[in-house]
């Protein structure tokens, strides 16, 4: 039976969204830091990081979809801001938040979460923070000078997305980056 690794994503595809990320990494990666950027094709945010699954789970996956996008309307959702995980001192990743649109991330990554868990997919330990990841940091190099970078682009404006579907992807890991693949897509 073939498997593949999968996550439920809200894709971003508007080209000035996209193009203003980009100048984001590009500021992050002005301070010299060991950065992995995330292609800008492949930006979104995770609803749900599924793992390594069956395609026979195909369906359970878009049944669960399809009952978070019930509990939301389309909506903007407003990127703004850079955070950090874990925490400032330990950085690994490096991300934009969501502003507007929050309350609706939360509600539908909430039922994911309820009913994948119901339907035996593993729980996530963490409470849920709605982000569009932009950096992976590689190492400690440059770490003071990326901490001004982000300290600096705290309360960057980096635009509006209009949400009206979610997508189960598939990623394939490849040695020059993963490649995103949409599974299937559900209207919100």
């Amino acid at each position: 039976m073939s498997r593949f690794r999968a996550f439920i994503s809200i894709d971003i595809e508007d080209e000035e969204v996209v193009n203003r990320i980009v100048e984001v990494q590009e500021r992050l990666k002005a301070s010299g830091a060991d950065l992995k950027l995330v292609e800008p094709e492949n930006v979104h945010l995770t609803l749900k990081f599924l793992g390594d699954i069956p395609e026979s789970r195909v369906t359970d996956v878009v049944n669960a979809m399809e009952k978070a996008a019930e509990t939301v309307e389309p909506f903007t959702m407003r990127l703004k801001g850079i955070g950090v995980f874990p925490n400032p001192n330990y950085v690994r990743v490096v991300w934009i938040g969501v502003e507007e649109g929050s309350d609706e991330t939360k509600a539908m990554a909430a039922v994911l979460e309820q009913e994948l868990g119901r339907m035996g997919f593993r729980r996530e330990r963490k409470d849920f923070v709605p982000h569009v990841t932009v950096a992976r940091v590689r190492s400690g190099r440059n770490k003071d000078r990326l901490i001004e970078a982000i300290r600096e682009l705290s309360n960057v404006e980096v635009g509006e997305v209009e949400v009206d579907r979610i997508r189960l992807k598939k990623s394939i890991l490849r040695p020059q980056g993963p490649e995103y693949h949409t599974v299937e897509e559900v209207e919100i």
